[in-house]
C-alpha cells in the first residue's frame, strides 16, 4: 500500500506533502473531501478512482453547483497560430485564468503568418478575400523594411557596452528594431499561447469564447474545449455558448447605434480620470486617508472599523500622511503594498495604441472595458521610426490599412478588425485601485519597460498626483531607488 502511495505523493510521514502523477479530477475530488471526510488526502486517495471522482463531480458541481470544488482541477493548454484579436479576447474572457502569450518585442513572425477570417470564404467575396490576402503579405513586406531601417539606424546611433560581444550587441539593436517594427503589424498575425486555468475559470472562459459574435473565437473556443476535456472530462463538458451574452450583446450594440451617427475623429494618446474614491469631496486625499488607515491599522487591534474611521478624523492631516508614508517605508522591489490598498479605486479612459493595449489587457487585477478595434482614432508612430527614416513608410501603411478597413466594415466588420494594426489607437475604461497602481509603476515604469507603456503609466500617476499628491509617492520613491 505504501508503495503504490508513494508513487502520487512527495513523502509518506510529513503533515505538508504534493500530490501528483494522477488525474486533475482526482485530486480535485481528493481535496474536496477534506469538508465532509475525517481520512486523510493520502487515505483517501487510495478510494478514491477516476470513475468515482467522476461521479463526485457530476453530483456536486454540476448537478448541486458546488463550483468552488472545480477550483481544485487545473489544466495546462498550449495555444498556436491564433490571431492576436483572438489572443486579447481570451486573456480576458476570465480574471483567473494564467496566460503567457509570444512576444512581437522579441521575435519576428514569419510571412504569411497570419489568420484570414472565414467569412471571406463566401463565393461573393472572393476579391475582398484576395485583397485581405495581399494587405497582410504586404504588411509583413513592410514591417521587413521598416525593421531594417530601424536596425540601420541603431548601427549608427547605438554604440556598444563596455565588455559587450558582437553578437549581445546585434541581439539587443534587433530587439529594440522588434519593438517598433511591430507596430505596422496587424491583429490578424499570428500569436502563441500558453495558458494554466482552474476547471471552474476555463468554464467560464469557454462560455464567453463560444458566445463570441467572431467565427475564429468560437471556432477556437470550440477546440479548446475538446482538447480540454482531455484533462477534464467532467467539469467543463458542459460548457457551451450563452443565449443572455448573445443577445444582450446584440439588443446593447443596436441600442448604441441609436445614439450617435456621429464619426470618430482622429485623437491622441490620452488618460481622463472620469472617478475615484472621494471624488466629489474638499480635502480629498485627507479624505483618502481616513479611508485607507483605519483599514491598514483594523487586522492589528481590537477596535471596530467605524471606531477607527472616527478617531481618524480627529489626527491631523500632517498626522495621517506620516503614518502613511512611514509604515511603508521599508517597501522593497518585490514586495507587494497592503491589501488594504484596495480599498481607493480611480476609473479612467484610456486611449492608448493596439500594441499598448496588448500589454496593459494582462493586468487581470484591472477591470476593463474595451471598445472594438478601429482605425477612425489615428495611429501612433514609434519616434524611433520617425529617427530612422520611416514616417513615409509608415504613413503609406497606415492610409492602406484605413482603405482596407473602409471596404470591409460595410459588408463584414468582424473582418474589418482583423486589418487594425498595432498602431492604432484603441479606446478603454479601466478601474485600478491603488494596489495596482503600486504593481503597474513597479512593472511598467522602469527603463527596461516598453516606451509607450511606461509613458502611459506616468500620465497615470500624473492626473491621480493632481488629486491625491502623496499616495503613490512610496512606490516613486521605491522605483526611483532602482534607476
Amino acid at each position: 500500500m505504501k508503495a503504490e502511495l508513494s508513487n502520487y505523493v512527495s513523502n509518506l510521514d510529513k503533515d505538508i506533502y504534493t500530490v501528483y502523477n494522477l488525474p486533475e479530477e482526482v485530486i480535485a475530488t481528493i481535496f474536496a473531501y477534506v469538508s465532509r471526510s475525517p481520512l486523510s488526502f493520502r487515505e483517501n486517495l487510495l478510494k478514491v478512482t477516476e470513475e468515482k471522482a467522476k461521479q463526485f463531480h457530476e453530483k456536486w458541481v454540476l448537478n448541486y453547483g458546488h463550483a468552488s470544488v472545480a477550483e481544485l482541477a487545473t489544466v495546462h493548454i498550449g495555444i498556436e497560430r491564433v490571431s492576436r484579436l483572438f489572443s486579447a479576447l481570451l486573456e480576458r474572457s476570465n480574471l483567473f485564468i494564467s496566460p503567457i502569450e509570444y512576444s512581437q518585442r522579441y521575435q519576428k513572425p514569419k510571412r504569411g503568418d497570419f489568420y484570414t477570417p472565414i467569412e471571406l470564404d463566401a463565393p461573393e467575396y472572393e476579391s475582398l478575400k484576395k485583397e485581405f490576402i495581399d494587405y497582410q503579405y504586404r504588411l509583413y513586406d513592410d514591417y521587413t523594411r521598416l525593421f531594417d531601417l530601424l536596425l540601420a539606424n541603431y548601427r549608427k546611433t547605438e554604440a556598444r557596452k563596455d565588455n559587450e560581444k558582437e553578437k549581445a550587441y546585434e541581439s539587443r539593436i534587433a530587439k529594440a528594431s522588434f519593438e517598433d517594427a511591430r507596430y505596422i503589424l496587424s491583429l490578424a498575425t499570428h500569436t502563441n499561447l500558453g495558458l494554466t486555468a482552474n476547471a471552474r475559470a476555463m468554464e467560464d472562459s469557454l462560455i464567453h469564447l463560444l458566445s463570441s459574435e467572431y467565427p475564429e473565437v468560437r471556432q477556437r473556443g470550440e477546440e479548446i474545449k475538446e482538447q480540454v476535456v482531455y484533462a477534464l472530462p467532467t467539469l467543463v463538458k458542459y460548457a457551451k455558448a450563452n443565449r443572455f451574452l448573445s443577445e444582450s450583446r446584440n439588443y446593447l450594440k443596436e441600442h448604441q447605434q441609436t445614439f450617435s451617427k456621429q464619426k470618430s475623429t482622429s485623437t491622441n494618446p490620452s488618460v481622463t480620470l472620469l472617478h475615484y474614491t472621494t471624488k466629489g469631496s474638499s480635502h480629498s486625499e485627507e479624505k483618502a486617508l481616513n479611508i485607507i488607515l483605519p483599514e491598514l491599522l483594523y487586522q492589528y487591534g481590537t477596535m471596530s472599523l467605524d471606531s477607527l474611521k472616527s478617531l481618524m478624523k480627529e489626527k491631523s492631516q500632517e498626522d495621517k500622511l506620516r503614518l502613511f508614508l512611514e509604515s511603508l517605508s521599508s517597501l522593497g522591489s518585490h514586495d507587494n503594498p497592503p491589501q488594504a490598498f484596495e480599498a481607493i479605486s480611480y476609473k479612467m479612459e484610456l486611449t492608448l495604441s493596439e500594441s499598448c493595449w496588448h500589454q496593459l489587457l494582462r493586468h487581470r487585477k484591472i477591470r476593463f472595458t474595451w471598445q472594438y478595434p478601429t482605425v477612425e482614432h489615428g495611429y501612433r508612430i514609434p519616434p524611433k521610426v520617425i529617427k530612422a527614416g520611416g514616417k513615409d513608410l509608415f504613413t503609406e501603411v497606415m492610409n492602406y490599412s484605413q482603405s482596407i478597413y473602409t471596404q470591409l466594415k460595410d459588408k463584414l466588420p468582424l473582418v474589418a478588425h482583423y486589418t487594425v494594426t498595432n498602431a492604432h489607437y484603441r479606446r478603454v475604461t479601466g478601474e485600478f485601485t491603488l494596489w495596482e497602481l503600486y504593481h503597474l509603476i513597479n512593472l511598467r515604469m522602469t527603463l527596461e519597460a516598453q516606451w509607450e507603456i511606461r509613458e502611459l503609466v506616468q500620465e497615470i500617476v500624473s492626473e491621480i498626483q493632481k488629486i491625491h499628491p502623496h499616495l503613490l509617492q512610496p512606490a516613486l520613491d521605491r522605483l526611483f531607488a532602482r534607476i
